[in-house]
C-alpha cells in the first residue's frame, strides 16, 4: 500500500516517518519549507523515537496520484482546500482518511468524496514541528480508525499496517463517537495549556485538573444530549492523554507561538454550537474560546 499524507506538518510527518521506518511506501505532501529541508537532509524525528530517514516528499498534491490511501492531516480550516487539491486524482480504488483535530472534517470531505471511500481517525500521539524537517515526538498514544460506510473494507488493513510500524492502532465501529470524544479532550488540554503557555503536563496540578474535569463534564453533557455516545470515563481518558503527552507542546499552543490561526472554532466552537442548538449552556468552553481568540488576535 502506498500512503500519502496531505498537509504533512507535525503529525503527518511523524506518522509518515514511523511508517517509512516500518517499510511502508510513503509520500509526504507539505509546505515548501518542510519539503526542501527533508529533501536535503532527510526527516529528523527526536524525542520518544530517534530517527533520520529519507522519505519521498513533494509540495504538489497531484504527486499523490498513485497512492492507495491519502491521509489528510491539515488544519481543520484547510480541509476544503485539501480535498479540492486531490479530488482530481481520487478514483474508486483510493481511500481518503481524515487524521485531524476538531469536528466537521468528515462532513466537509463527504461533500466531494463518496462515503465508502472515506475513513475517520483520531490519535493521542503528541508531536510538534520544531522547524522544517524536524519533528519533536513528545507523546505516545493510541490511534483509532473507523470507516464511515460499511462498504469500506480497507480500515482493518490500515490498522494492521499502522500496528506493524509500531503505531498503536485500534479499529472502531463508531468513529463519530471517537472524533467527538477527541474534541472534548482537546477542548480541555489544548485550550487550557495554551492559556498558560505551557506543556500539557501543567494540567496535572491540583487546581487545574479540577478545571479539566469540569470542561470534560460540560462537553459530555452537551454531546450526549445530542445523541452522540461519549464514554463515561472521558475525564479519566483526558488525564491519561495529559500524562502520556506531558512534555508536548500541543498544536494550539504551537500555532499561537508561530502567530498562526488556531483550530478553536472546530474544537470549543463546535461544542458551543451544539450546546446553543440544544439550549444547553457551555460556560467553560465559551470562556476558553474567548480567551484563545484574544491570544490569537494579539
Amino acid at each position: 500500500m502506498r500512503i500519502a499524507f496531505i498537509g504533512a506538518g507535525a503529525i503527518g510527518s511523524l506518522f509518515g516517518g514511523l511508517l517509512k521506518k516500518g517499510g511502508v511506501d510513503v509520500l509526504l505532501i507539505g509546505r515548501q519549507s518542510n519539503v526542501e529541508a527533508i529533501r536535503k537532509d532527510g526527516l529528523f524525528i527526536s524525542g520518544i523515537d530517534e530517527l533520520n530517514i529519507k522519505i519521498d516528499v513533494s509540495s504538489n498534491a497531484l504527486d499523490a496520484k498513485e497512492s492507495d490511501l491519502l491521509v489528510i492531516t491539515t488544519k481543520a480550516y484547510d480541509t476544503k482546500k485539501a480535498v479540492s487539491d486531490i479530488i482530481s486524482i481520487i478514483d474508486d480504488n483510493a481511500t481518503v482518511m481524515s487524521l485531524q483535530n476538531g469536528a466537521g472534517n468528515i462532513e466537509e470531505i463527504s461533500k466531494s468524496i463518496e462515503k465508502k471511500n472515506i475513513i475517520g481517525a483520531v490519535t493521542s500521539m503528541g508531536a510538534f514541528l520544531e522547524k522544517p524537517g524536524r519533528v519533536q515526538f513528545r507523546g505516545k498514544g493510541t490511534t483509532i480508525i473507523g470507516a464511515i460506510s460499511e462498504e469500506n473494507k480497507i480500515a482493518t488493513e490500515i490498522v494492521k499496517i499502522f500496528n506493524g510500524a509500531g503505531i498503536k492502532t485500534e479499529l472502531t465501529n463508531d468513529i463519530k463517537s471517537e472524533i467527538w470524544s477527541k474534541v472534548i479532550i482537546n477542548s480541555a488540554i489544548n485550550n487550557l495549556a495554551s492559556i498558560f503557555d505551557s506543556e500539557n503536563g501543567i494540567l496535572l496540578e491540583d487546581n487545574l485538573i479540577e478545571i479539566v474535569k469540569e470542561i470534560t463534564k460540560e462537553g459530555k453533557t452537551i454531546l450526549q444530549a445530542d445523541g452522540i455516545h461519549i464514554p463515561d470515563d472521558i475525564f479519566e481518558k483526558t488525564v491519561d492523554v495529559i500524562k502520556n503527552t506531558s512534555k508536548n507542546i500541543n498544536s494550539t499552543l504551537s500555532d499561537l507561538k508561530k502567530g498562526n490561526r488556531t483550530e478553536i472554532e472546530y474544537i470549543s466552537g463546535k461544542i458551543i454550537e451544539r450546546g446553543d442548538a440544544l439550549g444547553i449552556p457551555a460556560p467553560y468552553n465559551k470562556a476558553l474560546y474567548n480567551m484563545l481568540k484574544y491570544k490569537e488576535n494579539k
